[in-house]
């Protein structure tokens, strides 16, 4: 050899190989789509501290998140929902033949998505305040305008939209996942920018502008990266542009099964309500952290490989389209099963880490660790899920993939139905990881013989000369089938789609069956079994212990169990707590202080608990109709007489001239009752319920006692009260010294309370 000749370098074409085969495995497009998918996360992380931090989780952030429902669903139905799948592999199969056919294609889609979300829009604008109702029926007055309002600024956002989702497409059919993937992120910080600058001045429509400004920015970023490819947007509707037909018939089975995602999920709510208190918070908690692996792998890879399958596909590349899929397939397998062995491992550190603290207590921690770790289970099937899909609307097919996540579904409901009696909570999440799994399996089998097809020639009949002609692509020849044979199968097609819709309805009916909100206040054990005195009286202290005949003929004690024994004489200090993990309710509502306080005695007297919005709105009436305030909300004497109505004993409200007179009388009426207490502190405006206390020595036995701290469920917690400060935590157990900073005389702006003003306002159970 010359010395002069240049050497081989070895290491440099290792490292090459290296660096292809990494690219190969973890695709540009996809670790951008990921890497963006995870800012967007972070960005609305932001959003909601400050939404937290901003407007608190009252009136005005619930009129703002009820606003979006109807406009996002319009979206979701009428563009989103089915566009998605038929769009990239029609879109590429026209340009595969023709760029002009296909950028005209595209024009007519545009055009025809911003002009249907146009006119839904136009009529949801116009009929705004009839579909609060519909929305949020438990809306006061004040509320329903601030709604109103809200939504009709909300209704510009899907026109938006339907626009940018489109172009969304075009960007992933160019492969250009940059401007594709930042869209996201640029609509969440429009809403942050909006209620950063808007919000002082405006109040909740900074973040309604804010939204609107997001939006325009979603499809700002992606015109800025269309305007790099051939596609120039313009309103066009050439409806006998080719393709376009076959796009509409595509796209009808993706809008059939775009409903069963939140179906599954409202199931999983009305399953989880039935069970132990808190188990839809924690099914909600572990989704939340599930979704994120199954996002930034299993949807970023997906995409990414979307566009590619649909050219293989397009052009009869079948070996080309198998490699990218198996390459794609294995990748999402590995990673995803990483982060859900990460997830099983590590879930119940990043529970508490993230969510632990405060009225989350270790049960929620621990509750919500295990339903995680078996969400878990489901990471690496449902992260395939969205490369299976897009393998099949690649090959031209939305029906096979609408089957599967009917059949999945089915599965879902089923499983979880049956299992829950068995296993309890864990029974949602294995369910979904059983759904998914079928999912998984018929998309498996049914994408199989539709690869091999891939580059098959059909041809066509023959002509006058008896010649065919077939595709170049075509390796193999098959003949047409004759019309017979044709008309059998769309037959039969038809058949399966009738048979797809009313399966789809069926499952959806079962899951709904569940999760109607009309459920009446639960009736206590103690109700049950015994009928509230006619009479109610406050029991005198006697010496010795009062008989039993003196005290309640029933009541719930600490063990939620019906039926109480008469109370026992404790010698020395005593101490009570009716309260259990699980009771408390907060005030959803800033006028609901009172039907909550009354939700969490009626939880602290039943054998279980009801946490629902629907139950705190029903009481909420329910007093109303008792005994009306001048503000709004409810007057005491709605809470005794609403307890005693919904049989949970005798209750009455006394006034005090003391807080010394108030606490003894209430610890005494606990103590013989085994019932929860009520206080109206803050001057009158705000409900407390007492669950028990400490004192100097037993009530039942004499009325020379002093109670030293008390037992106390604040339904304002865990907000911030910017005269009163923050409220105590569920169970939290206040020094009787410490009561005059919120248990305050009765003094109301508004009506007239003469027996009242000045004295301690206390609601009390009697015999």
């Amino acid at each position: 050899m010359d010395a002069t000749e240049p050497q081989p370098q070895p290491s440099r074409s290792l490292v090459r190989r290296a660096w292809v085969a990494l690219t190969t495995v973890l695709p540009t497009g996809a670790l951008v789509l990921a890497s963006l998918t995870f800012a967007g996360y972070a960005m609305g992380l932001v959003r909601d501290r400050l939404f937290a931090r901003t407007f608190g989780a009252g009136p005005e952030l619930d009129a703002y998140n009820a606003a979006f429902v109807l406009p996002e669903l319009a979206l979701d139905v009428l563009v989103a929902g089915g566009l998605v799948a038929p769009f990239v592999p029609v879109f590429i199969g026209l340009r595969g033949e023709a760029d002009e056919t296909a950028r005209a294609f595209g024009r007519t889609i545009l055009t025809l998505a911003v002009t249907v979300m146009a006119v839904a829009s136009g009529l949801l604008f116009v009929f705004a305040p009839q579909t609060v109702n519909l929305i949020a029926p438990g809306f006061d007055a004040s509320q329903r305008e601030l709604y109103t309002g809200l939504f009709r600024v909300m209704c510009l956002t899907p026109v938006i939209f339907a626009g940018s989702i489109v172009l969304g497409e075009i960007l992933v059919a160019e492969r250009r996942f940059l401007a594709y993937g930042l869209a996201p992120l640029m609509y969440n910080g429009g809403i942050v920018l909006g209620t950063v600058v808007l919000a002082e001045r405006m109040g909740i429509y900074g973040a309604a502008i804010g939204a609107v400004i997001g939006a325009l920015a979603h499809l700002g970023i992606r015109l800025l990266g269309i305007w790099r490819t051939r596609f120039r947007p313009r309103p066009s509707l050439a409806l006998r542009t080719r393709g376009v037909g076959s796009f509409l018939r595509l796209m009808a089975p993706k809008m059939i099964s775009h409903p069963i995602e939140p179906l599954t999920f409202l199931y999983f709510t009305a399953l989880a309500s039935t069970l132990v208190p808190g188990s839809v918070s924690s099914v909600s908690f572990a989704r939340n952290f599930q979704s994120v692996p199954v996002s930034l792998i299993g949807a970023s890879f997906a995409i990414a490989a979307f566009p590619v399958l649909s050219a293989a596909a397009a052009a009869g590349d079948r070996r080309g389209f198998g490699r990218i899929f198996a390459t794609n397939l294995a990748t999402i397998a590995v990673l995803s099963t990483c982060a859900a062995v990460g997830l099983l491992v590590l879930g119940g550190l990043v529970i508490r880490l993230f969510l632990g603290g405060g009225a989350f207590d270790d049960e929620d921690i621990a509750r919500t660790s295990t339903v995680l770790a078996v969400f878990a289970l489901s990471i690496p099937l449902e992260s395939l899920t969205h490369l299976l899909s897009r393998a099949l609307y690649a090959t031209r097919n939305t029906i096979l993939p609408t089957i599967a996540s009917v059949a999945g579904f089915a599965t879902t409901v089923l499983a979880a139905g049956r299992l829950a009696p068995t296993i309890g909570l864990a029974a949602i999440p294995l369910g979904f990881t059983l759904g998914m799994g079928v999912k998984v399996a018929i998309m498996s089998v049914v994408l199989v013989p539709r690869i091999a097809r891939i580059g098959v020639a059909t041809e066509a009949p023959d002509g006058p000369g008896g010649a065919g002609t077939s595709s170049a692509s075509g390796s193999r020849r098959s003949r047409s089938p004759s019309p017979v044979r044709r008309r059998a199968a769309q037959a039969v097609l038809g058949l399966a789609l009738v048979a797809l819709v009313v399966g789809a309805l069926r499952a959806g009916s079962d899951a709904l069956g569940g999760a109607t909100l009309a459920v009446a206040p639960v009736v206590t054990p103690w109700a049950r079994q015994n009928s509230p005195a006619l009479e109610p009286s406050i029991v005198p202290i006697r010496s010795p212990l009062p008989t039993t005949s003196a005290l309640p003929s029933g009541s719930v004690g600490p063990s939620h169990s019906p039926g109480p024994p008469a109370p026992t004489p404790t010698p020395g200090p005593f101490a009570m707590d009716l309260y259990q993990a699980g009771d408390y309710v907060e005030e959803l509502r800033d006028v609901w202080c009172l039907p909550a306080a009354m939700q969490t005695s009626m939880n602290i007297m039943d054998a279980g608990a009801d946490t629902t919005r629907a139950t705190q709105a029903r009481l909420f009436s329910l007093a109303r109709s008792i005994d009306p305030a001048p503000d709004g909300a409810a007057e005491p004497e709605a809470w005794a007489k609403g307890l005693t109505e919904l049989g949970y004993g005798g209750y009455q409200v006394s006034i005090q001239p003391s807080i010394k007179a108030a606490i003894h009388l209430a610890a005494r009426q606990i103590r013989l009752t085994n019932r929860p207490a009520g206080l109206m502190v803050w001057k009158g405006a705000h409900s407390w319920v007492m669950s028990g206390f400490n004192a100097t020595a037993d009530p039942a036995v004499t009325d020379s006692f002093t109670v030293t701290s008390v037992r106390i469920e604040d339904v304002w917690y865990p907000r911030l009260s910017t005269i009163w400060g923050y409220s105590r935590k569920p169970d939290a157990s206040v020094p009787v010294s410490a009561l005059p900073e919120d248990f305050l005389p009765w003094k109301r702006p508004l009506g007239s309370y003469p027996k009242k003003d000045g004295n301690f306002v206390i609601i009390i159970p009697v015999v």
